[in-house]
C-alpha cells in the first residue's frame, strides 16, 4: 500500500508541476498566436489599416520574437494594397536597410518597383526593377521583375524596348511561355483596328462633324454640324447687316468652334485607337494573371507561385 500511495503521490505531483508549466508558458504563446493570427486575418481579408494596428501591436509587445520581419513587411504590403504607395515605400525600404542578405529584404526591394509601377512612375519603376535584378541575379522573384519592366515598357509605349526584355527571360522559367506570347502579341499591334487622326482632322476641317461621323459619333457630329453652320450663318448675317461688332464677335466664336471641332475629331482617333491596345494588352495580362509570393512558415520563406487563367 505504501508503494502505490508513494507512485500516486509521485504522478500528483508530476502533473501538478507540467500545469503549472504550461500555465506559465501559454498566456505569452497564446497572446503571441493571437496577436499575429488576428493581424494575418485582417490582412487576408481585405481589411489593411486595421491589420496594421494589429501588427504594431504585436511587434510593441514581442519586440524580439522571430515574426518580426514578417510582421513589418506586412505593414508595409498594408499601405501597398490601401494605394498608400509613398508610406510603403518608405517601409520598404527600411526593410532592404536592415533585410539586406535576407528574404524579407529582397522581397522589400523588388515591392519598391512594384508600387512605383502600380502608383504610375514608370521611369523610377524601371529604375528599381533593374537594381533589383543586378543585385539578385538568381533570385525566383528576378524573373518576375524581367516580366514586370517589359509591362513597364509597354506602359511607356516603348513597344521595342519590351520586346528586347522578354527576351532576358531565362529558359523554363515560369514566365518563358508567356513572354513569347507577349512578343507575339506586341508583333499583332500594327493590325489592330484603328482610325487615322489625319483622315479625322481633314474631315472635320472640310465639313463640321464629318470627323465625328468618321469615328462612329453621329450624334455629336450632326449637333457640331448644326452649332458650326449657326455660328457661321450668324456671322454672315452681322456682317451683311454692318453690325460689325457683332459680326467679330460671332466669328470669334465660330472659329474657335470650328477648331475645336477638328482638334476634337484628331484626339477622338487618338483616344480610339489608345483604348484598343489598351484593351488588347490588359487583355493578354488578365490572361497571364502571374504572382509569385513569399510566405513564411516553419522552416522559414518560401515561395509560393500562381498562374491564373
Amino acid at each position: 500500500m505504501k508503494k502505490s500511495n508513494l507512485i500516486y503521490f509521485i504522478l500528483v505531483a508530476l502533473a501538478l508541476l507540467s500545469f503549472t508549466a504550461t500555465s506559465l508558458a501559454s498566456p505569452q504563446e497564446g497572446g503571441e498566436k493571437s496577436l499575429l493570427g488576428f493581424a494575418n486575418h485582417l490582412f487576408e481579408r481585405g481589411h489593411y489599416y486595421q491589420a496594421v494596428t494589429e501588427y504594431e501591436r504585436f511587434i510593441y509587445f514581442n519586440p524580439n520574437h522571430p515574426s518580426i520581419p514578417k510582421a513589418r513587411l506586412n505593414i508595409a504590403f498594408c499601405y501597398k494594397m490601401g494605394e498608400k504607395y509613398d508610406k510603403a515605400i518608405e517601409l520598404f525600404r527600411n526593410l532592404v536597410d536592415e533585410y539586406h542578405n535576407q528574404e524579407v529584404g529582397k522581397e522589400a526591394a523588388y515591392q519598391v518597383g512594384e508600387c512605383y509601377l502600380e502608383s504610375g512612375d514608370y521611369e523610377l519603376a524601371l529604375i528599381e526593377f533593374e537594381n533589383f535584378i543586378d543585385d539578385n541575379p538568381n533570385h525566383l522573384l528576378t524573373e518576375k521583375a524581367k516580366w514586370e519592366m517589359a509591362w513597364t515598357y509597354i506602359y511607356l509605349e516603348e513597344y521595342a524596348s519590351a520586346e528586347k526584355q522578354l527576351f532576358f527571360i531565362k529558359e523554363g522559367s515560369l514566365y518563358q511561355k508567356p513572354s513569347q506570347e507577349l512578343v507575339s502579341a506586341l508583333k499583332q499591334l500594327p493590325n489592330l483596328p484603328r482610325k487615322s487622326p489625319i483622315m479625322a482632322g481633314l474631315l472635320a476641317a472640310v465639313i463640321p462633324g464629318a470627323g465625328h461621323f468618321y469615328m462612329g459619333k453621329k450624334k455629336q457630329a450632326v449637333f457640331s454640324f448644326i452649332t458650326n453652320a449657326l455660328l457661321f450663318y450668324g456671322a454672315y448675317e452681322a456682317f451683311a447687316s454692318e453690325i460689325y461688332a457683332v459680326g467679330g464677335l460671332v466669328s470669334f466664336f465660330s472659329l474657335n468652334y470650328y477648331s475645336g471641332n477638328i482638334f476634337g475629331a484628331l484626339n477622338s482617333a487618338h483616344k480610339f485607337n489608345k483604348n484598343v491596345r489598351e484593351e488588347y494588352l490588359e487583355g493578354f495580362r488578365r490572361k497571364y494573371n502571374l504572382s509569385i509570393n513569399l510566405k513564411g512558415g516553419k522552416e522559414g520563406p518560401m515561395l509560393e507561385f500562381a498562374l491564373k487563367f
